[in-house]
């Protein structure tokens, strides 16, 4: 019997290629090894997630392994200009204080050095900063951009054509041959593509129809030698990043399409078309010594008129330490720091705990947007809130009562091993509640269809035209009205049920994800009265609604995370269990689920119909309490919206989640720029202004220190996904951002176009960051502020690599203290160090 050879997408014997099945052994080889040099060119592109479930993420986070001022991307600005660092100082936003701080925590050589100059001691730190002070502009060592080619320009205009008609989930016109992968599917229709030349269609047959076949075929053609293969692809990569990104994340999700078919064509378009590979643009050199020597003299010169040889020598040895192209990162330093100078005396270290039993207490996502309640609900002395992530620890796939799709409602580090659904309490109602919804369903169909059928748009349009018209107006001139007859038109009734925790968990998992969520927030002495807040954004016409909801629910609401964890609180049997672990929950404390919407600054209480008679007081009090605190907030708020004053009417500030023509329907979570992990003592009755992320926790309840790895390990990476997501988008808007959404164009549910055509776009719109030609945001890496013991944290460190990398490669910074009455420390490479940068509003 003949030995079979194994059966492989890799090996040229499965597509009846022209290679000879003799050969196939050695093209299997080649085809891993090509593979492995396309993973390693791809390594440091992040995944693209669809926007329909956006997920912040850094953009750059396959640099993480190296410093943060080593980073080279293409077109891509770390840091702000040098002018506008400068601006700053003039105004106050940075000190020269905070340069020297800056300067000493990233060269400690020259934090405690001194140098003779004219005769007298001068810090070294001094004499940097004003070099700095006094240098016009940073080079940089980046090569500046090389302008695409023609040709090159036309083959992304080309592959961005084609990707679309591939990768769209729902097309009205399904692309042919799309079974034989995307290469695949190109070769053969590109046969008939008139907008090849002629003789490159009759040369495109003579390709292998394996994507690894036609790519090693079209290198080689191309003469690319085995060690640039790597370089080369990784080159290639660059273009059309937004479509390379969400290849690479379908191909991990789905695996219909990989980034082989894709280099496949572009090389192979390459080699026919005789396009050439670009070479790597090769930065100048520069004259450093003497760039040095000049910058040495220029700056003796300001300290004294008749400086001597030996003066300036001594000056150019403190500069060489620091050299020009590295001052807009020591100018970023000093921006962070001055910030965290303000934060950290604000934090209270005399708060003391409640003396009573809370009556109320809140539990609300750690997003910054949650800040704002919870201070303003903490007007009363009988509320307490906590933040924790906005799943609250249940990592669910989430479908409603009937429903044909469902949503992944957890964080993107996870993957669903749960389902969860909904059972209604009344079968009767239940069975309205889907026929209603189903025949909704079928009058959007028909209409669909009928809008986008071939044949059927234009009579659409004639007889339906006068509706549209109406509605239009409606929505135009009157959002509000026409978003209440909307709801009352289409929204179904509440259907009264509960989600099925007990068929998708065991009993010891909901008590142990009951357990790891008190001991991780540090929740006890129950009040009669807890509240689990999910939270969500509304507004309309608006591509980036995900974006807006609970980035810890997979860019989706946390309702139903919310119901799911009060379902779990409220099982007696849970209870039990739990009581046996330790933690006593009374028999009078009731969970309930609510609802945060962070457009209209609004909390709603979710399945009335489960809450006790015992406890309808309580919710009253809650609801009025929260009516306030949200007025509170709305009006705060209101002087940052663009287009809204305090003079406005609480009604009209909350109509901009109606109104399909407002791009600032909210801001996000625009102006972050800490996270601080700790009891709310330390934080109780202070004004962050929405920029923390605050993740509640108690060194008490934690005694092996599990909950705060916890912490450290998952929250804290989303808060930085996020950070960082606004922190290069504020600073590279066309290129890590999205660019103005008013000329977005969706594409299904993939991502969004700036025009008709191009590459997808990645990260977030203009109107998330900034308003005409200024930022709001302002571009601050995440200050992680703890309080917990120190050899605790840094063992948590020292286990992950991950944090290894944030914090010793300069992505983020950590400052922690032990307990209230200890000082802070700054976490560096070499260990705990006392905090010494000026305090503002202490004496230093």
């Amino acid at each position: 019997m003949a030995h079979r050879r194994p059966r492989s997408a890799l090996c040229p014997i499965v597509d009846r290629d022209r290679a000879s099945s003799a050969d196939c052994p050695r093209s299997y080889v080649m085809s891993l090894i090509l593979r492995a040099h396309i993973a390693s060119a791809a390594h440091n592109i992040m995944p693209g997630w669809p926007i329909q479930s956006f997920i912040a993420v850094n953009p750059l986070a396959g640099h993480e392994p190296i410093s943060f001022h080593s980073v080279t991307e293409r077109n891509v600005a770390l840091t702000r200009e040098h002018r506008a660092y400068l601006a700053d100082l003039r105004e106050g936003r940075i000190t020269e204080a905070d340069l020297e701080q800056a300067i000493s925590e990233r060269i400690p050589e020259l934090a405690r050095a001194t140098i003779s100059v004219i005769g007298q001691e001068v810090a070294a730190v001094r004499i940097a900063v004003l070099d700095m002070t006094s240098v016009q502009g940073s080079p940089t060592r980046t090569a500046a951009p090389v302008p695409a080619s023609r040709s090159m320009l036309w083959l992304d205009e080309y592959l961005a054509a084609w990707l679309p008609s591939y990768v769209t989930l729902d097309p009205l016109w399904p692309m042919p041959h799309k079974q034989k992968g995307l290469f695949g599917a190109w070769r053969w229709l590109a046969n008939q593509d008139t907008s090849l030349p002629r003789a490159v269609r009759r040369a495109l047959r003579d390709v292998s129809v394996s994507a690894d076949a036609a790519l090693a075929w079209a290198l080689e053609r191309l003469a690319v030698t085995p060690e640039l293969i790597r370089s080369t692809l990784a080159q290639e990569l660059e273009h059309l990043p937004g479509w390379v990104g969400y290849i690479k994340w379908r191909a991990e999700k789905y695996g219909d399409i990989d980034l082989t078919s894709y280099l496949a064509i572009r090389f192979v378009l390459r080699a026919l078309l005789t396009i050439p590979l670009t070479p790597s643009p090769i930065p100048p050199l520069a004259d450093e010594r003497a760039l040095l020597w000049q910058r040495a003299e220029h700056l003796t010169a300001r300290l004294s008129e008749h400086p001597a040889r030996q003066d300036v020598a001594a000056v150019a040895r403190v500069l060489a330490h620091h050299r020009p192209d590295e001052h807009r990162f020591t100018w970023q330093k000093a921006y962070e720091l001055n910030y965290r100078s303000s934060l950290l005396p604000s934090l209270s270290s005399t708060t003391p705990p409640m003396k009573a039993r809370p009556q109320l207490q809140v539990v609300m996502c750690i997003d910054p947007r949650s800040e704002g309640m919870r201070r303003h609900l903490e007007a009363s002395e009988a509320v307490e809130t906590f933040g924790f992530a906005g799943f609250f620890g249940v990592p669910v796939r989430f479908a409603r009562y009937g429903a044909r799709g469902s949503i992944d409602s957890l964080p993107a580090l996870l993957t669903p091993r749960h389902s969860l659904t909904e059972r209604p309490a009344l079968p009767l109602q239940a069975e309205e509640h889907l026929a209603r919804g189903r025949a909704r369903d079928a009058v959007r169909q028909a209409a669909h269809i009928a809008d986008t059928s071939t044949g059927t748009p234009f009579a659409f349009a004639e007889t339906t035209g006068w509706f549209y018209g109406a509605t239009s107006f409606l929505r135009t001139f009157t959002p509000t009205l026409y978003q209440r007859l909307r709801r009352a038109l289409a929204r179904p009734d509440p259907l009264h049920g509960s989600v099925t925790m007990g068929e998708a968990f065991t009993l010891e998992e909901r008590a142990g994800i009951a357990e790891t969520a008190v001991r991780m927030m540090g929740l006890s002495d129950f009040a009669p009265l807890v509240v689990l807040a999910g939270h969500f954004s509304e507004s309309v016409n608006n591509l980036y609604q995900s974006a807006l909801d609970c980035g810890a629910c997979g860019g989706n609401p946390g309702t139903a995370n919310a119901r799911a964890a009060t379902a779990i609180f409220n099982d007696s049997a849970v209870r039990a269990m739990l009581l046996l672990r330790g933690i006593d929950i009374p028999d009078g404390t009731v969970f309930v689920a609510a609802d945060h919407n962070t457009t209209r600054d609004t909390i709603t209480v979710l399945d009335r119909h489960l809450i006790p008679d015992s406890h309808r007081s309580l919710i009253s009090d809650f609801e009025g309490l929260q009516r306030a605190a949200g007025k509170k907030l709305l009006y705060e708020r209101a002087a940052d919206l663009p287009g809204a004053t305090k003079r406005q009417s609480v009604p009209r500030l909350r109509a901009r989640a109606d109104d399909w023509a407002e791009v600032y329907p909210e801001l996000g979570l625009a102006g972050n720029a800490a996270m601080i992990i700790g009891p709310r003592t330390l934080t109780r009755g202070v004004d962050l202004s929405r920029r923390v992320f605050l993740h509640s926790y108690d060194t008490a309840l934690d005694r092996d220190g599990t909950a705060l790895e916890t912490i450290m390990t998952a929250p804290l990476v989303v808060a930085q996904w996020i950070n960082h997501q606004y922190y290069f988008s504020a600073l590279n808007p066309d290129t890590l951002g999205a660019g103005t959404k008013t000329i977005h164009n969706a594409v299904g549910t993939i991502g969004v176009l700036a025009g008709h055509g191009g590459d997808l776009r990645r990260g977030l719109p203009w109107q998330s960051v900034g308003l005409g030609t200024k930022l709001f945001h302002e571009p601050m890496r995440l200050t992680v502020i703890i309080q917990a013991p120190l050899d605790r944290v840094g063992d948590i460190i020292s286990r992950n690599q991950a944090l290894r990398h944030l914090l010793d490669n300069d992505w983020i910074t950590l400052t922690a203290r032990a307990h209230t009455h200890a000082p802070w420390h700054r976490y560096t490479s070499y260990g705990w160090q006392t905090t010494t940068a000026p305090m503002k509003g202490q004496s230093t």
